[in-house]
């Protein structure tokens, strides 16, 4: 088994942004392309580009070019785009993607077992290189009460409503501010950033109620979750970078998990016994006699936000998304295939 099984005779696409981490990009972007050749792997690059552009320019490198094999480059917003782009084509069931994970949650990638960041290239390459492949579930949102008409999309590692959205967008606000103090961005970036955003908005829940209410309805069973931090909806296997918040979760069962994250309390036993590199487990913690909101798998959910106010801050795939009163998700099962590690091929 090789990427030649996938090719079909035409060479691979490798999307990614020359201008991302600062420039550093542009380097990562001739590395790839020469471990591409040391690998036998024929390719060309194309930039991607502003405003969503990319998921136009990936279609029509498949519908109207003929390729059957992109590979994206970046962090999980530039697979979110790529993979879009093979969805919207006319081939998508014929096509495979490749990942070169360089940003900085890189939860796709790593869920399937490869490492992040330039140090990673070679391997990744030669993971793209043996072409084992694995087709994932795919989610499609339907969000209401922002706009008159209902607004679609996709996503295909998490969406989530209240803290954790809210975070993202302080660090994209911080992100920028810092950007224009010259020195700062080179210690105060990716990570340290998000995590000064979580702590600023973890201290604002001391001084401003912001839990809400849910009520979901799941595989048409009804549920209720008050006092909500939180609410998470999640395909592949790791959040955050760093937080595997269902071990059982797989990408390609045909199902998503909901996690509550149900008041402070329950959002530091997540966060704890989550951790990929934590000693304390969740059954630690129920040795304990904490008791920590279960997930909950579905294949379709109908969520209705309830709050006094604003509405909670949404995200999928970790990009900020406009704020609804209702979302609903349906599970589209093994429509997206990727090229992983041959021991997360299960096909």
């Amino acid at each position: 088994m090789s990427i030649e099984r996938w090719l079909n005779g035409k060479p691979a696409v490798l999307f990614a942004n020359p201008t991302a981490q600062s420039g550093q990009a542009a380097d990562w972007i001739k590395t790839a392309r020469a471990h591409l050749d040391a690998a036998g792997i024929p390719h060309r690059f194309e930039a991607t580009a502003p405003a969503g552009g990319t998921v136009e320019l990936v279609r029509r490198a498949i519908d109207d070019d003929g390729h059957r094999v992109v590979i994206y480059m970046g962090g999980d917003g530039t697979f979110a785009e790529v993979a879009k782009g093979v969805l919207a084509s006319l081939e998508a069931k014929h096509c495979a993607m490749g990942m070169l994970p360089t940003g900085t949650a890189n939860d796709q990638g790593k869920s399937f077992g490869l490492a992040a960041g330039p140090g990673a290239i070679a391997r990744n390459v030669e993971v793209i290189a043996a072409g084992a492949a694995l087709s994932i579930d795919v989610g499609m949102i339907t969000i209401s009460g922002e706009t008159p008409a209902p607004q679609r999309d996709l996503f295909f590692d998490s969406f989530s409503v209240g803290l954790g959205a809210a975070t993202l967008a302080t660090r994209n606000r911080d992100r920028e501010l810092v950007g224009k103090i010259p020195g700062l961005g080179i210690v105060y970036r990716n990570n340290l950033v998000y995590a000064g955003a979580l702590l600023q908005r973890w201290l604002e829940s001391y001084v401003v109620d912001i839990k809400f209410d849910v009520s979901a309805t799941i595989d048409g069973s009804p549920y209720r979750f008050a006092d909500v931090l939180d609410i998470i909806v999640k395909n592949t296997r790791i959040f955050g970078g760093e937080w595997v918040l269902d071990p059982r979760a797989e990408a390609d069962d045909g199902v998503f998990e909901l996690i509550p994250v149900t008041g402070r309390r329950d959002f530091t036993q997540k966060l704890l016994s989550t951790f990929r590199a934590s000693p304390i487990s969740e059954g630690d913690l129920r040795n304990l006699g904490f008791d920590l909101a279960p997930p909950v798998p579905g294949r379709k959910f109908e969520l209705t936000i309830h709050v006094d106010g604003a509405r909670p801050a949404a995200q999928i795939d970790g990009e900020t998304i406009p704020a609804g009163d209702r979302y609903e998700i349906e599970v589209a099962p093994r429509v997206l295939r990727l090229i992983v590690p041959r021991e997360e091929a299960h096909a």
